[in-house]
């Protein structure tokens, strides 16, 4: 299944990807692709539509279908984590505890470790490699000090197509809330860098732990990563 693929039968079925608003009755993405069929180039396209589709601003998952049943099929072909492999089963554990219905335990000890898997991923396709340099080393200290705010942002800005993904979900974000009036302010915030700064600092902190969607957020994120990864490296 191709993206051509999906957009003929989106078209056929009326899905739309997204909507003004949400009336209950709208088309599920399991409907119509087929996880199985569907090509590398559609599974990105899904990845970074479903990080713009489902995931508001302020908080909150809208289409959760949509997100958990693409989240649930990339871990049934994951093999394995191409920046740490011997974290690979610590990953898949983190991911059944968000995609769990145990929130304020489950889904906050797998989120609080998403956080930092995100991180180190975000520090590796900047160039970090830490096996290879002095645990002590100014290099080091220099990937080190880098918060997750800081390498979100990094990452965007690079000639890379992870980092024309990162612009394109940023803009995405801001022409919508632009074009609704909804300003950034306190919990709202448009860019990636910043809504994933704003939930590690607070629950890392213990001030909120309220931030339940940034569990999966981040496990979408991995996987556009990871996706990204798979593409150029075939």
């Amino acid at each position: 299944m191709t993206i051509d693929d999906y957009k003929r039968k989106a078209t056929e079925i009326g899905f739309i990807e997204f909507p003004d608003f949400i009336l209950g009755d709208e088309k599920l993405l399991k409907d119509f692709v087929d996880f199985e069929t569907a090509d590398l180039q559609l599974k990105i396209y899904l990845t970074e539509m479903i990080i713009c589709r489902c995931f508001t601003t302020p908080a909150g998952i809208i289409f959760p279908e949509d997100t958990e049943w693409f989240i649930a099929n990339f871990f049934q072909t994951y093999e394995g984590d191409y920046i740490k492999p011997w974290i690979t089963s610590p990953i898949k554990e983190a991911v059944n505890m968000i995609l769990s219905d145990d929130t304020f335990s489950k889904n906050i000890i797998g989120t609080t470790f998403m956080f930092g898997v995100v991180e180190f991923y975000t520090k590796s396709l900047l160039g970090y490699r830490p096996v290879q340099i002095d645990f002590f080393s100014e290099e080091h200290k220099k990937y080190g000090k880098i918060t997750i705010r800081e390498a979100v942002s990094k990452l965007k800005k690079t000639n890379t197509d992870i980092g024309r993904a990162l612009s394109r979900i940023d803009k995405h974000f801001i022409q919508r809330l632009n074009e609704k009036g909804i300003q950034e302010q306190h919990w709202v915030k448009y860019r990636m860098a910043d809504r994933l700064s704003i939930a590690r600092n607070t629950m890392l902190h213990g001030e909120n732990h309220s931030f339940y969607d940034k569990g999966e957020l981040l496990v979408m994120l991995y996987i556009l990563y990871f996706l990204y990864d798979t593409n150029n490296n075939n």
